[in-house]
């Protein structure tokens, strides 16, 4: 499947390129149209060659929008059923072609760029800034405890369905393994520090940041994620399974019930030093359940962060 299609079979992928059109749109409806036939109507008139005038920063922003509005804890939204309709993905298409092949997207399939890695700490609402901001994270829990709360987590869930099978009970879950030592990082690029600063999906911070340089001492195993099928892979490899915790969550965002994986990080680590995640690997991946080849079930990997308890 080619990359326009693969971005246009995706939620934040199709987002962002409706964002993008929004850019570019002269109508004055372009701002955020509201229905159906106006939204095809405003994409629909878009110039793409009106895209030669948007810079990175714009881009970035467009799938910032895209990146803030992921909800994967609930049913798609009105923009995002507008958006996944036969008609208007077939007028994005045009937009997605233009986007992905302009040189300002590029870099967005490169892997890791590890002399541009940095390392955030924002700061929590209402709060002033500590003596040390310094990133840490105690090594005092490991993934191989991280697997152990998900299997608690798993047991757990699973008595709740028992005692109470009609009810939608959410789950934990993080694209990250939290809670663990394991430390994130994103690329700096022309006028953003850290590309998490944009793109970071439920940010639990205020609106101030602090960022640090990461250097990169030893060439790592790093395992890279362009595509849906490079997800699955790493599931199907390394596969963990989170039926009952991700049941009801993974239900509303897909709309599909099956028996869900997820990475078992504590084996991923014996093999990788780290995950990449491109900007490709964003666009096309979350929110869909993917079907495993080696396991029997899917997977639907949340873009960001989400913690979610109760009925």
């Amino acid at each position: 499947m080619d990359l326009v299609t693969l971005v246009l079979a995706s939620p934040r992928g199709r987002f962002f390129c409706a964002n993008v059109a929004y850019m570019c749109g002269a109508d004055e409806r372009a701002a955020r149209p509201r229905t159906l036939a106006d939204v095809l109507e405003v994409i629909e008139a878009v110039d793409v060659r009106a895209m030669s005038g948007l810079s990175e920063l714009n881009l970035l922003n467009a799938l910032a929008f895209a990146t803030d509005c992921a909800r994967y804890w609930q049913p798609p939204d009105e923009e995002d059923v507008m958006f996944a309709t036969p008609d208007t993905v077939a007028a994005l298409r045009p937009v997605a072609a233009a986007v992905l092949e302009t040189p300002l997207t590029r870099w967005w399939a490169e892997p890791v760029d590890l002399d541009n890695q940095r390392m955030i700490v924002r700061l929590p609402s209402n709060e002033e800034w500590p003596e040390s901001t310094l990133p840490y994270r105690s090594t005092a829990v490991g993934l191989d405890q991280w697997r152990d709360h998900v299997l608690a987590d798993e047991a757990q869930f699973r008595t709740w369905r028992a005692e109470r099978p009609d009810n939608d009970i959410g789950g934990e879950w993080w694209s990250t393994p939290l809670p663990s030592a394991v430390l994130e990082t994103s690329r700096a690029r022309h006028d953003v520090g850290a590309l998490e600063l944009l793109l970071e999906e439920d940010s639990f911070g205020g609106d101030e940041a602090r960022v640090w340089p990461v250097t990169v001492r030893r060439t790592p195993r790093v395992y890279e994620i362009t595509n849906p099928t490079d997800w699955a892979r790493l599931v199907d490899a390394y596969p963990l399974a989170v039926r009952e915790s991700k049941r009801s969550d993974w239900f509303h965002t897909t709309g599909e019930y099956h028996d869900w994986f997820i990475p078992d990080w504590a084996a991923v680590a014996d093999d990788y030093d780290a995950v990449h995640l491109t900007l490709h690997g964003y666009l096309t991946t979350p929110g869909l359940a993917i079907p495993l080849a080696g396991n029997k079930g899917a997977l639907c990997w949340p873009g960001g962060t989400r913690t979610r308890r109760g009925g």
